[in-house]
């Protein structure tokens, strides 16, 4: 069975969780086009809840 490609916004996804997540705030509060402050926004948010659902689910994260 074929793998199927990654489609261009798994791609995208991908990119962005590499981007500092400083340059995609300031992108976001900063950005003078609502509609691509709204995409940067959408990325920033993003990858914080991926990058905290890593820290939660570490052993060592303590509730």
């Amino acid at each position: 069975m074929n793998m199927p490609e990654k489609n261009i916004f798994d791609e995208l996804l991908e990119k962005a969780e590499k981007i500092n997540l400083q340059e995609l705030l300031d992108k976001s509060m900063h950005e003078p086009d609502p509609n691509k402050r709204r995409v940067y926004d959408a990325l920033y948010t993003y990858v914080l809840d991926k990058k905290q659902t890593e820290y939660i689910n570490r052993n060592e994260f303590l509730i």
